[in-house]
């Protein structure tokens, strides 16, 4: 699945996609999102590495961790989206909060989340993502 990036509501298109499709847990289409030599980092993660190159790299070292949130029923939301062009072309900057809630009936759990993004030819090439692990 491609969407065309020439404007602003095309990337935010192709942000909410893939947002959804991580609430979702929709890996199939959040996949084809992103271009083949993805580059994705996680300057804060713990349980991943840093910076991720290639969407199938991106797919194995994310397939455990996307299955830990499926064993412990993990249900996401996403709320509070703020959306921003940037001064470079194909740079765009998101912010949201993304809440977890688990089937033990615990409180939800807030967290705000911010990706910078890269956009190219209808694809993602490129994201930044600061969240508080």
């Amino acid at each position: 699945m491609t969407v065309a990036s020439d404007t602003r509501d095309d990337a935010f298109r192709l942000f909410s996609l893939q947002i959804q499709s991580v609430v979702n847990d929709d890996r199939a289409t959040q996949l084809t999102l992103y271009s083949d030599d993805l580059v994705y980092h996680f300057p804060f993660a713990h349980d991943r590495p840093r910076s991720i190159t290639g969407r199938h790299t991106f797919q194995a070292v994310m397939e455990p961790i996307w299955q830990r949130r499926r064993d412990r029923h993990i249900a996401l939301s996403v709320g509070e989206v703020e959306f921003h062009t940037t001064d470079e072309a194909g740079l765009y900057l998101a912010t949201f909060v993304l809440t977890a809630t688990d089937g033990t009936g615990s409180a939800p759990v807030p967290a705000l989340c911010v990706q910078l993004l890269r956009i190219r030819d209808g694809h993602i090439v490129e994201v930044w993502e600061f969240f508080e692990p």
